[in-house]
């Protein structure tokens, strides 16, 4: 299977933004990233701030790394 990465534009709809797990990223990279849970498994997140230009509305929603991945595999 080939998969072609591109980066995201802002004109780009959907998707899930995804959170560094802590169990990953055990401590955070500067202090605009605070301490959440996954919305669908409940592990110990990171959550960042977007990037400029972008809004939470463009997205379906946050989730963890793992989960965001398990989504992906699954369609």
């Amino acid at each position: 299977m080939y998969v072609k990465i591109k980066p995201r534009r802002k004109t780009d709809k959907g998707g899930y933004l995804m959170m560094p797990m802590k169990k990953n990223v055990p401590i955070p990279q500067n202090e605009t990233w605070t301490e959440t849970v996954c919305p669908k498994c409940g592990c110990e997140c990171w959550n960042r701030p977007l990037p400029e230009g972008y809004e939470e509305e463009m997205f379906s929603g946050k989730l963890c790394t793992a989960c965001a991945i398990n989504l992906s595999v699954q369609h």
